[in-house]
């Protein structure tokens, strides 16, 4: 079975996020530590509020949630994820992967239960007995053995932006080549 989060960093609230940051903070680091948790937590707040770029010629400012090319987006996904994982399972940020042996009835429970845990969480899942994706892999399962493949998305079209687009330098620097 695989699971991925639906929304992840654009639907939980901000404020949960800085808690669950805070959480990490207090429970990982010296509490004499410098700077502060408090203080690291308003830079958190700084970067969730004040997050802005340019398209062509417009600025634009986000306005919810943790934008996905802000640097400290995945580990503030992870760090939000970690507490709501904690009282669930375990997961690589956001994609789930894990093999049930308790029958389909309780999965389907299981699932229920997972995507009521959080208002704003919600799990989409490929069941499956004989093979799954996960990430970019193809897992299946013949006589008892584990198997795995490279996979790609049906979507994945294999395109990048172009070098002459308007994108900023930054993001045109990670143009994957070969």
């Amino acid at each position: 079975m695989y699971n991925g989060c639906q929304r992840l960093v654009h639907e939980y609230s901000s404020w949960e996020g800085i808690g669950a940051c805070k959480s990490a903070l207090e429970k990982w680091r010296d509490p004499n530590s410098i700077p502060s948790s408090s203080f690291l937590c308003d830079l958190i707040k700084i970067i969730l509020t004040c997050n802005s770029f340019q398209f062509a010629d417009d600025m634009w400012l986000q306005i919810h949630a943790a934008a996905m090319d802000t640097c400290m987006a995945p580990s503030y996904a992870n760090l939000f994820m970690g507490e709501l994982e904690n009282k669930i399972w375990l997961r690589y940020i956001d994609d789930i992967f894990l093999i049930w042996t308790h029958g389909r009835s309780n999965l389907d429970t299981f699932i229920a239960h997972a995507n009521n845990f959080h208002p704003s969480i919600k799990f989409s899942s490929t069941i499956s007995s004989s093979h799954v994706p996960f990430l970019d892999v193809l897992i299946s399962l013949s006589d008892g053995i584990r198997h795995t493949d490279l996979y790609s998305k049906p979507t994945d079209t294999f395109n990048y932006i172009h070098w002459s687009s308007c994108h900023p330098y930054h993001t045109k620097k990670n143009i994957p080549y070969s």
